[in-house]
């Protein structure tokens, strides 16, 4: 079943990072994330100390859930459907992956703007083939690599997502200095978006 989650992602789509712990102890000093705990074979964390000052909620009264169920046998459960509020690392090994679930209306082309109306066949002839990733824009000839489509938030390409559970779209953002503190730890600059998978 899709879970609802906002998604952080490094501007470079072929950023790794060389150790994944760092970057989990990244998340866990900055107070985003907080004790781990197993899914179904993956390690995943609470929401931290400082998760509601580093995302900020949209809207009058959202309610959200921060704590595991009282019965540990539904943990597995509520965790997959995003039923309350934690973290995940998602890794690509050897390529940028692209994620965007739920609706994704078509991407802009970054030089005009202008929407890439066949941009699936172009995703997935990427797919078929990744070391190809040249794209030509039919409206006004701007050549460019495909992880350059302007998704708004709605898709991106990377090796490394961190995911949030439990957020749907446009109902929380992460603050300026959640993703100044990631650029510090990792070199490269973040984005953020919206998905349903």
């Amino acid at each position: 079943m899709p879970a609802h989650k906002l998604l952080l992602y490094p501007d470079n789509p072929d950023f790794h990072p060389a150790d994944p712990a760092t970057l989990l102890a990244c998340l866990q000093d900055i107070g985003l994330a907080g004790g781990s705990f197993p899914v179904q074979g993956q390690t995943r964390y609470l929401a931290g100390e400082h998760f509601l000052q580093l995302v900020t909620f949209l809207g009058c009264s959202p309610a959200i859930e921060f704590d595991l169920p009282a019965d540990t046998g539904a943990v597995a459960t509520a965790a997959e459907r995003g039923d309350f509020c934690h973290i995940s690392l998602t890794l690509a090994k050897e390529r940028a992956a692209f994620r965007g679930g739920g609706r994704v209306p078509p991407p802009r082309c970054p030089s005009c703007r202008k929407a890439v109306s066949d941009w699936q066949q172009v995703l997935d002839d990427w797919q078929r083939t990744p070391h190809r990733d040249a794209w030509t824009c039919g409206q006004c000839g701007h050549h460019g690599r495909i992880q350059a489509l302007d998704f708004r938030r709605h898709g991106g390409f990377a090796r490394v997502f961190i995911d949030i559970w439990g957020i749907h779209p446009s109902e929380a953002v992460p603050v300026d200095a959640l993703l100044t503190s990631l650029a510090g730890c990792s070199g490269t600059g973040w984005r953020y978006m919206y998905v349903n998978d």
